[in-house]
């Protein structure tokens, strides 16, 4: 029976083990996704748009099915305050669940080029202005660490070259808060609803023959 003990510990474990997805651009998108320091691969672009088959002679090409119209999947009818609930609810879970997702292990290169070199500076200095204020704007929402920039022109090259990568991380255990947060909230809201629809029911329902005046 000891070993029951030990079910709690590993939940508490892969609470607490990061969520990781790790972004490359080096003339080509590279992902990897992973728990914790395990990470593999999920998607890679070629870098080249594949070309659709010819049809070869005396084929003939399939014509277009018509498409059978589907249903809805929402309902016609929606509880209005329900949607009002679910949207004053979801901001102040869904703020600080954002801040708990980590940013990391940015690194940005550029080397800017131009028709001569006074453009390739002047396109250096704007790329440069833009990357900060993403990054700035980023941090106002995420949890970021300090990235690696350098952007440069070049003066030599005919076109631009961009190496960009990234680490995002968010443990379990915040995904786990939220959830808790927001149903809370959500329950709260409810409840004062259910309440001040029922006090004014109750004004509305009242005998004004009953109220005397002095």
């Amino acid at each position: 029976m000891k070993w029951l003990l030990l079910i709690p510990v590993l939940l508490v474990v892969l609470l607490w083990l990061p969520l990781s997805v790790r972004v490359r651009y080096n003339s080509r998108l590279t992902v990897w996704a992973g728990v914790g320091p395990l990470l593999a691969r999920v998607y890679e672009t070629t870098g080249e748009s594949p070309e659709p088959p010819k049809p070869e002679p005396g084929q003939k090409q399939d014509t277009p099915k018509e498409k059978k119209k589907k249903k809805s999947l929402f309902p016609e009818k929606v509880n209005a305050g329900l949607v009002l609930d679910l949207a004053a609810s979801l901001p102040a879970p869904l703020a600080k669940l954002l801040r708990r997702v980590h940013i990391h292990h940015t690194a940005v290169r550029v080397l800017t080029t131009g028709s001569d070199a006074a453009e390739a500076a002047v396109r250096a200095g704007h790329t440069s202005a833009a990357v900060y204020s993403v990054y700035l704007a980023l941090g106002r929402i995420f949890t970021v660490d300090y990235p690696e920039i350098l952007i440069l022109p070049d003066f030599f090259r005919e076109e631009d070259n961009i190496y960009a990568e990234s680490r995002v991380t968010l443990r379990p255990v915040a995904l786990l808060a939220f959830g808790a947060g927001f149903v809370i909230r959500l329950v709260k809201r409810r409840q004062e609803r259910e309440q001040t629809n029922d006090s004014s029911a109750q004004a509305a329902g009242a005998d004004p023959n009953e109220t005397e005046v002095q």
